[in-house]
């Protein structure tokens, strides 16, 4: 019996860590990290203009507490950003849709989420490292490469048949970020030669050009 609980309870604790496996927060880190790397290599291109090196890029790692907070929205099954995320945490949505019956894994969709919204940059350009310059709608890019946004929580939801979208089913993904990005008027990054300023509590790892 009391192995029975403790198997429960860890299966509870891996739930409201975020609704997606371990395996899929690995993906949706990677792809947020493998982005930022390149921004801090200062080998990125946006729409075919190569993007300057950051000078404080920070990896980012998967947190329990703010993939909770997520997934507690994404089972709200919300129609745009909640009202107060601002004050908090960063946040990124993606809504899919499909006429297929949704599968019961739904780990692929926050790989899928994340490539969406890296993909801004190539669709729509990225003229000024200052948020709130470009009009074109970036900001989940930006989002993902707001260099001082180490922390990344996600959740994924089955929200069933739309009632908007006769005949299509909808997977609810949203991301929440620390320290929030998208501040208006600030950089998303500090171009300047890799890792010559990253924070005092971290160092720089060479290959990936991130302060970890």
């Amino acid at each position: 019996m009391k192995l029975f609980l403790f198997c429960l309870a860890l299966l509870g604790s891996e739930f409201v860590a975020g609704g997606f496996s371990k395996k899929a927060q690995d993906a949706i880190v990677d792809v947020h990290n493998k982005l930022r790397s390149k921004l801090a290599l200062g080998i990125y291109r946006a729409k075919g203009s190569e993007m300057p090196p950051a000078m404080d890029m920070l990896k980012m790692s998967w947190d329990d507490t703010i993939a909770r907070s997520a997934q507690e929205f994404a089972d709200t099954c919300p129609i745009s950003h909640r009202e107060n995320y601002k004050n908090k945490y960063g946040e990124n949505i993606y809504r899919a849709f499909s006429s297929a019956e949704v599968k019961e894994d739904l780990g692929e969709y926050g790989f899928i989420a994340s490539k969406k919204w890296e993909a801004e940059f190539n669709k729509f350009g990225w003229e000024s490292r200052t948020y709130g310059s470009q009009k074109t709608k970036i900001g989940h890019a930006t989002q993902m490469a707001w260099s001082k946004s180490n922390k990344i929580g996600c959740g994924v939801k089955n929200c069933g048949p739309d009632p908007k979208k006769k005949g299509l089913n909808k997977v609810f993904v949203v991301c929440n970020y620390q320290k929030k990005g998208n501040v208006k008027g600030f950089e998303v990054y500090k171009e300047g030669k890799t890792c010559s300023s990253c924070p005092s509590n971290t160092s720089c790892d060479k290959d990936s050009g991130l302060c970890v």
